[in-house]
């Protein structure tokens, strides 16, 4: 069977692993969650890190595809701690750190259990991320951590401090 549509192979592929018993929906369900956070949250702190790295150099240094050459191939961990480095020393880093705090949580209680497919060791503050009341949690902190990180992040962050 070949498919034209991404949504209709991806429901498949949820039914053979529920059918095999491979894994359960609540299961299947959990990683579609697990990985939209992660993915979510790597482009937010590249994207980041692009903006703020090009807006710190000077203009006869900016050089968009290096940067991009430098990210691309960065795990999510060595991200976070380009991101912690490049805002640590900041006068907003009280309200940046707890976004940074966030994606260290995430990467690894969630995203390095997930990546090795530990199902039953992906946590979030030490609750089990397969509930629905963790998943809730995960939101509302990434939501918080997000709007301190958003009103912040723009105001000469790395402009006092070098990469």
């Amino acid at each position: 069977m070949i498919y034209k549509d991404t949504k209709k192979l991806i429901e498949d592929l949820k039914m053979v692993n529920e059918r095999n018993n491979n894994f359960l929906k609540k299961e299947i369900d959990t990683f579609t969650f697990c990985f939209l956070i992660i993915g979510y949250l790597e482009k937010n702190i590249q994207g980041t890190l692009y903006e703020t790295i090009l807006d710190s150099q000077k203009p006869e240094l900016k050089y968009p595809e290096l940067i991009d050459l430098l990210l691309k191939e960065k795990t999510f961990g060595q991200k976070i701690e380009i991101f912690e480095f490049a805002t640590k020393k900041s006068k907003s880093w009280e309200n940046i750190k707890d976004f940074i705090i966030f994606c260290k949580n995430i990467n690894y209680g969630i995203r390095n259990s997930l990546f090795h497919f530990k199902i039953n060791e992906l946590r979030y503050k030490n609750l089990d991320v397969s509930k629905l009341e963790t998943q809730n949690k995960i939101m509302t902190d990434l939501l918080s951590a997000e709007i301190k990180l958003r009103k912040h992040i723009k105001k000469d962050i790395l402009k006092k401090s070098r990469i």
